[in-house]
């Protein structure tokens, strides 16, 4: 009996003694784990788990941290240690060295597994990642390569300056996960922003974009706030002033521009007016369709000041220069057509529309602008029925979205009331609601016909 004893000890000997070092190799203590990191030459992986309880932490262990192979095999290269918290937190272990750890890394949730160099600096947050161990042992080596990657683009960053130390830390950070950097690397990404200032290199907007954003959103609210409440001249004064100071991006420095406009309206300084609208018109970046509708904005607070034949002059020399690059000049057609329909010269009116329309079909919110003012032309030209047909041809065409063909038919309803064609117009209203195509639109449609019913009608 003895020789079998001792058979089956020698013969369980080796299973015994992998089960005792699988065990041995967890710590439970942070401090002695970062030590035996720091002296041995590796990283850290700490585990912060309820292996009792959870059910995902159960999984991880069955799945990954227990099988064959597992710990052997991540032991030369982590020092392994794992904190085991209960399901209900109780008060009186609030002290434990384990709540602080947990605490330091954000930890709400289990498993959460937290790899970090030895100095306890994390570059990656991990959990249960279903897939066993190879999957497992995969996203380990590619978060310590991505370690790698930091670390060796740091060291070359202590022997750059300027964009190329710039670009280093830049590509230290890029391999880590997005929810650590911000967090743990506040310091590096701080020296990125100072070193591309400018944003010459894309950096700043990359690393600092948010808080570039947000910071901007406060300066906005408070240049609102001062043109409200500061006398014109000083809140001019008080947005140039913020303007020359801050690297503001082209929709930004309209914004604020917009804002200055406001202010000297108010003003009633025809030249200054011009002279801002000019200088938004010629912002760097300021192109196309954009520049269109400000030099638009510019020839109607032209007319609006009583400077009407300077302003056709210059619409009219805008579309020659847009005709001779080839543009469309939807804008300024629209604005023409619309001019002339306020001087009744109802003709003129309808050939400006008719010029545009051909060249608007990819562009329906402007089409919508020209077919309605084409309608009207007619209308007043006495050719009432080519205008409720233009109307008609647009709330048809099924590519067009539905809150425009829905305003297409509304717009043919009231026609038809001038018409004093109460029946038709109800039927017309009645369709502007079926075109509509969502619960919100359909509302808002309804209620406009109320309006219209209660205007004309007196309905209730």
């Amino acid at each position: 009996m003895k020789l079998n004893l001792i058979a089956i000890w020698i013969s369980l000997a080796p299973l015994l003694i992998a089960t005792s070092d699988l065990h041995a190799q967890w710590q439970t203590d942070v401090e002695k784990g970062a030590q035996a990191a720091i002296k041995d030459g590796k990283d850290i992986l700490l585990l912060f788990t309820g292996e009792q309880w959870c059910p995902p932490c159960k999984r991880l262990k069955e799945e990954v941290l227990t099988a064959d192979g597992f710990v052997g095999e991540i032991s030369a290269d982590f020092v392994l240690i794992k904190l085991d918290f209960p399901a209900d937190r109780d008060p009186a272990e609030a002290k434990q060295p384990k709540y602080k750890w947990a605490e330091r890394f954000g930890v709400t949730g289990y498993p959460t597994v937290v790899l970090t160099d030895a100095t306890m600096k994390p570059f990656a947050i991990a959990g249960y990642e279903p897939g066993g161990v190879e999957n497992y042992l995969g996203m380990l080596s590619e978060h310590r390569r991505a370690r790698q990657n930091r670390d060796d683009n740091f060291a070359k960053a202590e022997k750059a300056k300027g964009a190329e130390k710039a670009r280093l830390l830049d590509k230290a950070l890029s391999g880590m996960d997005e929810v650590i950097v911000p967090i743990y690397y506040a310091d590096v990404i701080e020296q990125i922003v100072k070193l591309d200032s400018d944003n010459a290199l894309g950096l700043r907007a990359k690393w600092n974009g948010d808080a570039d954003a947000e910071m901007r959103k406060v300066i906005m609210t408070d240049l609102m706030l001062i043109a409200r409440i500061e006398k014109p001249d000083t809140a001019i004064k008080m947005i140039d002033a913020v303007m020359a100071e801050l690297d503001f991006s082209v929709q930004q420095k309209m914004e604020v521009l917009q804002i200055k406009l406001g202010i000297v309206k108010k003003m009633n300084d025809d030249e200054a007016i011009d002279a801002l609208l000019d200088e938004m018109i010629n912002l760097d970046g300021v192109e196309g369709a954009t520049k269109e509708r400000l030099m638009v904005k510019k020839i109607m607070l032209m007319v609006g000041s009583g400077r009407k034949t300077a302003a056709m002059d210059l619409l009219d020399s805008s579309l020659r220069a847009g005709l001779a690059k080839g543009e469309r000049n939807l804008f300024f057609w629209t604005a023409k057509g619309d001019l002339l329909m306020a001087e009744q010269k109802y003709d003129a009116a309808l050939k400006a529309f008719d010029t545009a329309i051909p060249f608007a079909d990819r562009n329906p919110d402007v089409l919508i602008e020209l077919v309605s003012g084409k309608a009207d032309a007619l209308y007043a030209t006495d050719r009432q029925a080519e205008a409720l047909q233009t109307l008609d041809n647009f709330a048809d065409d099924t590519r067009v979205p539905a809150d425009l063909r829905a305003e297409a038919t509304l717009q043919k309803s009231m026609l038809m009331r001038r018409m004093g064609k109460t029946r038709l117009a109800r039927l017309s209203e009645n369709r502007a609601i079926e075109i509509a195509d969502t619960p919100k639109l359909k509302g808002e449609i309804q209620k406009v016909v109320q309006r219209l019913r209660n205007k004309y009608e007196g309905t209730n």
